[in-house]
């Protein structure tokens, strides 16, 4: 009997010891910190490889695919439209819902289009597959930022932010790369097949990483449709006007009519959010300074980001007389850069205010458009374009990075998934705002359609860059006058209060398994962030819950 009562003891004792449930193998993967950044990262640095890539390899899909020269931007377009009109949504809908549940279906939904896309042979087919790819993308950036910023806090909050902006400057690099070598050997499709493939791997993996819950989501999950309708069809048509203008003519009637409509759109979208009880895009949100601050700071630096690369390209080609896979390696230094930089990034903010450093980054990136401006035909590549290339990295990885924190930085967790979305949709809304006010000015100067000579083109390009300056000029004072003093980020705070969230999960775990020996089947069931590897923020109130759940059945 005693044999018996021992036994039973033993049994208890596991079931009620919290490091001694038994828990499928994967379960030890759920809440890793270093593969829950990767697996987010990655889905990042697949979105920026795939907007990257399909740009060097236009040329081939005007001849394979049939698309009319004037049609051919709708490649492009097609994908950013959709991704910028659906991630306010994508980024609420996580909020309401479940991050995991909304990164998961739009990692898969971009992929199952991806490898749609490997296989279009019509203008119309391909271009429609492609939105719905960006729609995917859309659904998934602002769940994937939202993931890391409610599992991470502090200094690891700061690292974890850095490497996700980071990813996204690596990946414009190496999707440049792909679109030269894939263009140059086995074909533009290859693209589209090896994102797929990717994506349906990261979607596996984050199955098994992303904790289920990583926030409480708030009990009225009614969704704001009037103002999501409002809100996607204002800011595709906006994107539309700035995207079309430069070459379909600022006051015509094919630009005006989609201008007005969308300004219509966008005030009905404002009076809805503020007059219904459950927006889509809360306007509390918008009293934090660091946060609106960060979002212009987001629109200037796309534009001069777009510019840059825009331009510095063409010079390349078109002047210098790079094959597009040249043109790839000549950018290989930013990417380089952009991984040094951002991680002493890392470093810096301990020591130095997020304004200060954004404030130097905003006079590199001025300093880097003037060294440009100084490319000629006979110029060499370690001259000029190398060092200005250094420079502006120098300059944009701060901003970039600095304004990334400070935009998520106010926001509580049950709104981390919106605020990102709209930080990110400011970034989609400042590329075509940079190429539409640089097109104009060249304009100005030289009719790229018609001018062939390397020496005017030249001309052309390097009002681009003095335009790029001026942007970030902008920039500058944005900053200065909008900017907090202040940094919220306390990372030994942030870390004694982890410690205090943990050590206070662990008392309710044990108290929530005392006396329920016959219920910690449906403990272990439910809560899978137990273990070394459990993220620090699924804290004792998201354990209340589980422990809520358990109560009631």
């Amino acid at each position: 009997m005693s044999s018996a009562n021992g036994s039973i003891n033993s049994d208890i004792a596991t079931k009620t010891d919290p490091s001694k449930l038994r828990v499928p193998w994967y379960f030890k993967l759920r809440g890793n910190k270093g593969l829950l950044l990767a697996m987010m990262s990655s889905a990042q640095l697949l979105d920026i490889i795939n907007i990257a890539s399909v740009t060097i390899t236009l040329p081939d899909l005007l001849k394979d695919v049939g698309y009319e020269s004037n049609q051919l931007q709708w490649v492009v377009s097609a994908y950013a439209l959709a991704y910028s009109g659906f991630l306010v949504i994508g980024g609420r809908f996580g909020d309401l819902f479940g991050h995991r549940r909304i990164f998961l279906s739009g990692v898969i939904f971009f992929s199952i289009w991806s490898l749609v896309n490997g296989f279009a042979r019509n203008p119309i087919f391909m271009s429609v597959s492609r939105a719905l790819q960006g729609m995917g993308a859309g659904f998934t950036i602002p769940s994937a930022l939202a993931i890391l910023t409610t599992t991470h806090h502090g200094e690891e909050r700061t690292k974890a932010i850095a490497f996700f902006g980071g990813s996204g400057a690596i990946g414009g690099i190496v999707g440049v790369l792909l679109g030269g070598i894939f263009g140059d050997t086995i074909g533009w499709q290859w693209i589209f097949f090896l994102t797929s493939i990717l994506g349906f791997i990261i979607a596996f993996l984050a199955f098994l990483v992303i904790p289920h819950l990583t926030h409480i989501p708030p009990e009225d999950k009614r969704i704001d449709i009037a103002g999501a309708a409002s809100f996607v069809s204002g800011i595709v048509l906006l994107i539309y006007y700035l995207s079309e203008s430069p070459s379909l003519g600022w006051a015509s009637g094919k630009t005006l009519g989609p201008l007005v409509a969308s300004i219509i759109l966008l005030i009905a979208f404002v009076v809805i959010e503020f007059k219904i009880a459950y927006p889509i895009m809360p306007p509390r949100i918008w009293r934090s300074r660091r946060f609106t601050a960060s979002t212009i700071t987001a629109i200037v630096i796309m534009a001069t980001a777009q510019i840059i690369n825009y331009y510095a390209s063409l010079a390349f080609q078109n002047v210098m007389g790079y094959s597009p896979l040249q043109t790839a390696l000549a950018f290989l230094v930013q990417g380089i850069g952009a991984v040094l930089v951002v991680a002493s990034i890392t470093r810096l903010v301990k020591f130095v205010r997020t304004k200060v450093l954004i404030l130097v980054g905003w006079v590199l990136v001025c300093i880097s458009g003037i060294i440009f401006s100084f490319m000629e035909k006979d110029t060499s590549y370690w001259a000029i374009p190398f060092p200005a290339l250094i420079v502006n990295v120098l300059g944009m990885a701060p901003v970039w990075v600095c304004s990334q924190l400070n935009a998520v930085a106010d926001a509580a967790d049950e709104d981390q998934g919106v605020v990102g979305s709209i930080y990110n949709a400011a970034l989609q809304f400042g590329g075509p705002i940079g190429i539409a006010v640089a097109t104009v000015v060249v304009d100005q100067f030289v009719d790229l359609e018609t001018t062939k000579d390397p020496a005017e083109l030249m001309r052309g390009y390097k009002t681009a860059f003095y335009t790029m300056s001026v942007f970030s000029g902008v920039g500058f004072l944005v900053v200065l006058l909008l900017a907090a003093n202040q940094d919220p980020i306390h990372p030994q705070q942030d870390h004694e209060s982890e410690a205090a969230d943990q050590e206070h999960a662990q008392k309710n775990i044990t108290s929530a398994t005392e006396g329920k020996g016959e219920e910690l089947t449906t403990v272990d069931q439910h809560i899978d962030f137990i273990g070394e590897s459990a993220s620090p923020s699924i804290n004792a109130s998201t354990i209340n819950l589980e422990k809520g759940n358990v109560n009631s059945m």
